[in-house]
C-alpha cells in the first residue's frame, strides 16, 4: 500500500504545508491554482495559517495523513485530495487541499483550514 506521503497530491500538500509553516507564503501562493490566486493572497494566505495555529509555539509535526484520488467532487484535471496534520504544543490543526494539473503543472486548486 502507498503511504500518503508518496501520492502525487501528498507530495504537492506536504510542500504547501512546510511552505506555511516556514513563513514563506510567497513560494506557498505560487502553488494556488490561477482562480485561486485572486482570492487568497499571501498576506490572507498567512493569516489564515496564523489563526488556525492561534499564535501558539511553532509546529513540530507535519504529515501527510491522507490522500485520495477519486472523490465525489472530483473534477477534470484534479490529480487528489490530501489531508496534512500541522502539530504542536497544545494544538492539532490540519490543511486539506485539492491538487490539480494546471498548464502541466500541480496547484493548489482549494484549500480547508484547520480541522474537521
Amino acid at each position: 500500500m502507498t503511504e500518503p506521503s508518496d501520492t502525487p497530491q501528498g507530495k504537492v500538500a506536504l510542500i504547501f504545508a512546510q511552505l506555511l509553516v516556514s513563513g514563506n507564503f510567497v513560494a506557498a501562493h505560487n502553488m494556488l491554482a490561477a482562480s485561486l490566486k485572486p482570492s487568497l493572497s499571501t498576506e490572507r494566505l498567512k493569516a489564515e495559517y496564523d489563526s488556525m495555529i492561534q499564535d501558539g509555539e511553532p509546529p513540530n509535526f507535519i504529515g501527510v495523513m491522507e490522500a485520495v484520488e477519486d472523490r465525489p467532487k472530483r473534477r477534470p484535471g484534479d490529480v487528489g485530495w490530501a489531508y496534512v496534520a500541522i502539530s504542536g504544543p497544545g494544538y492539532g490543526e490540519a490543511v486539506a487541499v485539492v491538487v490539480a494539473q494546471e498548464e502541466g503543472h500541480s496547484v493548489i486548486r482549494s484549500i480547508v483550514w484547520g480541522r474537521p
